[in-house]
């Protein structure tokens, strides 16, 4: 049975033109059974929401700033989702903001078991992308994809507290690294020798709540684990794997060679690992499922790395 996802905009704190990418992405998730945005759309800078809300059968929740320095939008947003949450009539919700005040709501509803979809712009609070099952990071995925009639207004004008709400330490302006991403995909692959493309997509996703291979210019997950030096795709009937690839050098080889280097005398693992890349060109530890040169050396038979009086780390042979 297909999904049913209630969308929640908060529109003064989003971007209208991305308003038609935002549906699109979402309804490959499920149906939308409820669309709503949330803000004073009698101010000027938010007109154009009115419009754009015909076009795409939005319901807005019409909400005047009683105070200066209150936004009743939030409020609102937070009430509805509570209902909704309560009545028990959608799968999973659609937050659309940046904003960090939304991350109790977030972890609520996902405390109830719902799964909630978070998409705004790279600034997000990293503390609500963190909330999220998913995070969307809309000017990355989609930049290349606007709808070229939706127009940007004047940002809204919010009052002073509910701008200070955003300490600057709290601003998502990143991604999460390919190193980090890599380094997961080498841990899933290291567990499971043959692990599927699918599942691997699942554990990022659930690892990095913003992870979308689009991010990085990829357009599907395929193409975005080929890109990696470190992995290849074995096709086994209609199932895809994700394995390590074979490296051309030897791991007995070098090991053995590392045996006889230590038999002459310990070794500080720098020169070590500076007399192996001399004698094996283009040697990699990660080729063989290991993350540093001091992991690979610790895990030959017979061998330790302990640490000097100095802290160095000292490879030697065991005692």
């Amino acid at each position: 049975m297909e999904k049913k996802y209630a969308l929640l905009i908060d529109a003064e704190n989003a971007d209208i033109k991305y308003l038609s990418n935002i549906l699109k992405e979402l309804k490959t998730y499920g149906n939308v059974t409820y669309k709503r945005m949330y803000g004073d759309f009698t101010s000027s800078s938010m007109r154009e929401w009115n419009h754009k809300a015909l076009d795409y059968s939005i319901v807005p929740i019409q909400q005047p700033h009683y105070s200066k320095y209150k936004n009743a939008a939030d409020i609102m947003l937070v009430i509805d989702a509570m209902d909704i949450m309560y009545n028990r009539t959608v799968d999973g919700f659609c937050i659309v903001s940046n904003d960090s005040d939304y991350t109790r709501l977030v972890n609520r509803l996902c405390e109830a078991g719902y799964e909630v979809i978070g998409m705004g712009s790279s600034n997000a609070s990293k503390t609500l992308k963190a909330a999220c099952t998913e995070f969307k990071n809309l000017e990355k995925i989609f930049s290349d994809d606007l709808d070229v009639s939706d127009v940007k207004p004047a940002p809204a004008k919010r009052g002073k507290k509910a701008l200070e709400t955003y300490e600057d330490e709290d601003k998502g302006d990143t991604i999460t690294t390919i190193d980090e991403i890599r380094q997961s995909v080498m841990n899933i692959v290291q567990k499971d020798e043959k692990a599927g493309l699918g599942g691997i997509k699942s554990t990022l996703q659930r690892q990095f709540s913003d992870f979308d291979e689009r991010n990085y210019g990829f357009t599907t997950i395929r193409k975005f684990i080929e890109s990696m030096k470190d992995f290849q795709l074995v096709q086994e009937d209609s199932s895809l794997y994700v394995t390590l690839k074979h490296p051309d050098i030897d791991e007995d080889e070098v090991n053995q060679y590392i045996r006889s280097l230590l038999f002459k005398k310990p070794y500080e693992l720098g020169d070590l690992s500076n007399k192996v890349h001399e004698k094996y060109t283009g040697f990699d530890p990660k080729s063989y499922g290991y993350n540093q040169f001091g992991k690979f050396v610790s895990n030959i038979d017979g061998v330790v790395v302990v640490r000097d009086a100095n802290n160095s780390a000292i490879a030697k042979l065991e005692d």
